[in-house]
Parts: C-alpha cells; sequence; structure tokens
C-alpha cells in the first residue's frame, strides 16, 4: 500500500467510541480531509518547508519525467514521511520503474495516453486525473482500476447545490475518493460539503507566492471540520452482467398417455 493510500484509509475512517468499562485514553483525532500542495517542480517549495507546515501530500507535474528524476530523487529524501508523487500525461512502464527508483510514493496519470502495463506496479499509488464530466459507464469501469483517488484538476468552486451534485454522482459511481484544487482562503463550511461529497483532499497550488503565508489557515481549517457523519449505506443498484444471455428454458416434456391394456 502507499503512503498516501494509508493517509486517505485513516482519514475516511469514522470515529467510534470505547468499548468497556476501562479508563479511556484519549486518542489524537486524526483530521478526515488531506491537504495537498500542487504544481510545476519548479515553483514548487522545499519539501522540508511543506512537511513543517502540516501539508499530506505533493503532487508535482513533470513535462519532461525522464530528465527530472535526478531532482525527483533529493525530493524523495527531503520529503521523509510525506507521500509525493508526479503527475505525468503520458506514463509508461518505464516511468513507473522511475519514479520508484527516485522514491516516489504515487503517479498521477491521463488515461487517454498512459500505457495499460504502468499499473501494473504494485508498490506506486494511483491517482487519475479527469475533468469534465465523464460519463457513468466509465465512471462505473473505474472500480475496477487500482486507484487512490481521481485528481479534477480543473475543478473549480463557488460550491454551487448543482456543483455538488456533480462530485457525488463521480464519488458515488466510480466509489474512489475525489481530490479537488481550492484556494487556500476556502470556507471551512465549504470544505465540510466537500467532504461529505466525497472529497478527501484538497489541493493548493504552488504557482501564486503571495498565498504561501494562508497555507497554515487552510492547514487549521481543515484540522477544526467535526468528525465525519456515519451515513445511511446506499442501495446497491442492481446491473445485469453484460454479454451474458439468459439461458433458454428447457421445453416441457408432454407426458405419454398410458391406456390400460384390453
Amino acid at each position: 500500500m502507499s503512503k498516501l493510500g494509508d493517509k486517505i484509509r485513516k482519514a475516511r475512517r469514522l470515529e467510534s467510541g470505547a468499548i468497556g468499562f476501562g479508563a479511556i485514553t484519549a486518542r489524537p483525532r486524526v483530521p478526515s480531509m488531506l491537504l495537498m500542495v500542487h504544481g510545476p517542480a519548479e515553483m514548487m517549495r522545499p519539501a522540508g518547508e511543506l512537511a513543517e507546515r502540516g501539508v499530506d501530500a505533493i503532487l508535482q507535474s513533470l513535462s519532461r519525467p525522464q530528465e527530472e528524476m535526478g531532482n525527483l530523487a533529493r525530493w524523495a529524501k527531503e520529503a521523509g514521511d510525506v507521500p509525493w508523487g508526479a503527475q505525468v500525461a503520458a506514463a509508461s512502464s518505464n516511468t513507473v520503474a522511475g519514479l520508484k527508483e527516485a522514491g516516489a510514493d504515487f503517479l498521477a496519470f491521463d488515461a487517454e495516453d498512459t500505457a495499460a502495463e504502468a499499473l501494473l506496479e504494485t508498490e506506486m499509488g494511483y491517482v487519475l486525473a479527469i475533468s469534465g464530466e465523464p460519463a457513468d459507464t466509465f465512471l462505473r469501469v473505474l472500480e475496477t482500476l487500482p486507484l487512490e483517488g481521481l485528481w479534477l484538476y480543473d475543478w473549480q468552486g463557488p460550491l454551487t447545490v448543482r456543483r455538488q451534485m456533480e462530485l457525488r454522482r463521480l464519488h458515488l459511481l466510480s466509489r474512489t475518493p475525489l481530490f479537488v484544487p481550492v484556494q487556500p482562503d476556502i470556507d471551512p463550511a465549504a470544505l465540510e460539503c466537500l467532504r461529505d461529497a466525497g472529497v478527501v483532499a484538497v489541493a493548493m497550488s504552488c504557482t501564486d507566492a503571495s498565498k504561501w503565508q494562508q497555507l497554515a489557515d487552510l492547514r487549521q481549517a481543515i484540522d477544526g471540520l467535526p468528525p465525519r457523519p456515519r451515513r445511511r449505506e446506499e442501495r446497491p443498484e442492481a446491473v445485469l452482467p453484460l454479454g451474458r444471455e439468459s439461458a433458454p428454458q428447457a421445453e416441457e416434456e408432454e407426458e405419454e398417455e398410458v391406456f390400460p391394456p384390453e
């Protein structure tokens, strides 16, 4: 399991009350959302500084991944326990092997241009980058892929009821957590609404240096969210298997009439 996947599972875990009559030991509450920083590698702040500011994950977009492997290895060492990944439009198995050797924890990829064999590395986390409004069938099939999340890189606020419904559609049909970009001054109530729609990670862009000081405010807003509510499980929708026809019913044999001997 990737470090990113482990953090996602902890963030989505519902808190349960203590059982028994012994002394109750207070445990630190794990935030129910992750804070991610994304952007070009050359504009990213040092990994050590990001870790000190409470960033949960780092996503660097690479335009020339093979040429940047040397810098990625340095990043992996500085990031420490903070999972970092690379966004590559057209990834291959060689790309994944190079990223793994450099110390990357996950890959954000495009389904249209990425080779299928790139997803065979079981120790790498995978995040699918999507845009627009994918069809229902496409979203349902995503459940069969080894995905940690869906990265909606071009999503923009404000969060209206209509946009919240669309996020919920993406999450429920794909059964996959969502990552969305946000502004660092987003209202805590909007964060809670995003979480309720299936968003597990919010990402701040590193391209605007004037907003770096607001990273601490975003971290504080995430930490201050109320616990994730326990919801009734969605009723599964019955889907007929594809490519299988119902077996024809055997024709009933007519009983032969028996006449008594004369």
